[in-house]
């Protein structure tokens, strides 16, 4: 069984070869190196041996998803959506009598992609 705090020391490449050799850890190949870490440390806590001698079913570990640093948006509703959409009628009118066509072309798809998450919205409000 190898150290636990000498697994910090190996390189992503020797610990992907311990993960490789235990036939345990599926999806090694594109795990970074905590993931690789936490799965072998996984496999010493179950009792195994991390090397060719364990043979058995692999075992699915998948790592830990990480808190996302962005803050989230708030939810959106069909009366939200229908303002944004409002508001964007009138910039576009406004553009018209102007004559820019580059700035009310973009609105025009902002317009279409709002006027489908409203559409979908209100499908799964109905079904849910």
């Amino acid at each position: 069984m190898t150290d636990e705090k000498a697994l910090e020391k190996y390189t992503v490449a020797k610990l992907k070869e311990i993960a490789r050799d235990t036939g345990k850890i599926v999806g090694f190949t594109s795990m970074k190196k905590d993931d690789l870490i936490q799965a072998i440390r996984s496999l010493q806590d179950e009792g195994m041996e991390t090397t060719e001698d364990a043979v058995s079913e692999p075992m699915k570990i998948k790592p830990e998803k990480k808190a996302s640093k962005k803050p989230g948006k708030p939810p959106e509703t069909a009366a939200s959506l229908k303002k944004m959409t409002g508001l964007l009628r009138q910039e576009k009118a406004e553009l018209q009598k102007d004559g820019n066509k580059v700035i009310m072309a973009r609105l025009r798809k902002r317009i279409s992609r709002l006027k489908k998450k409203t559409r979908k919205l209100a499908r799964t409000a109905r079904q849910g």
